[in-house]
C-alpha cells in the first residue's frame, strides 16, 4: 500500500517510509518461501512416486510384466529382469546399484528430510505473514489517523 504523505510530522513520515520498506521486504520474503515450498512439494511427490514404484517392484519375480510411470500419467510396459536390484542417484549424474529395500529406506529418509524442511518453511511463512499483517495494520492506522490514503 502506497500512501500520499503530505504535511506529515517528520517522525510519522519516517515511520511510514520504514513501514513501506518493511512491508515490501516481507512480501518478497514470503514470495521466496512460497517458491521453496512449491519446489519441496514437487520433490516430495517425486520421492513418493519412487517409493510406490519400488514397493510394487518388491513383490515381482524375474520375467513379470510391470508398468513403469514415465511422467504425465503415461506408462511403459516392461519385463522385470532382476527385481532385487535398482539403481539410485547419488547426484551429478552418478548412480549406483543397490537393493530395493535399501532404496526404499533411503527414499523414506529423504522424504523425512523434505518434511522437516517443509515444516520449517511453513513456520517461517506463518511468522512473516503475521509480521506483514502487523506492519499493514500499523500503516492503515497511521493513514486513518492522518487521513492520507491514496
Amino acid at each position: 500500500m502506497r500512501m500520499a504523505t503530505p504535511n506529515l510530522p517528520p517522525g510519522i513520515l519516517q515511520r511510514v517510509q520504514v513501514l513501506q520498506a518493511e512491508i515490501e521486504q516481507l512480501q518478497l520474503s514470503i514470495n521466496a518461501i512460497e517458491q521453496q515450498i512449491s519446489l519441496i512439494n514437487r520433490a516430495m511427490n517425486s520421492v513418493d512416486g519412487s517409493i510406490l514404484t519400488q514397493e510394487e517392484l518388491e513383490g515381482k519375480k524375474s520375467g513379470d510384466d510391470i508398468l513403469i510411470p514415465i511422467g504425465g500419467s503415461n506408462y511403459i510396459r516392461c519385463s522385470v529382469k532382476d527385481p532385487e536390484k535398482v539403481y539410485i542417484s547419488l547426484g551429478s549424474g552418478i548412480s549406483r546399484q543397490t537393493t530395493i529395500k535399501e532404496a526404499i529406506s533411503r527414499n523414506k529418509e529423504q522424504l523425512n528430510s523434505l518434511n522437516s524442511n517443509m515444516k520449517q518453511l511453513r513456520e517461517q511463512f506463518n511468522q512473516f505473514s503475521q509480521m506483514l499483517n502487523i506492519k499493514r495494520t500499523e500503516l492503515v492506522k497511521i493513514a486513518q489517523d492522518y487521513q492520507i490514503l491514496s
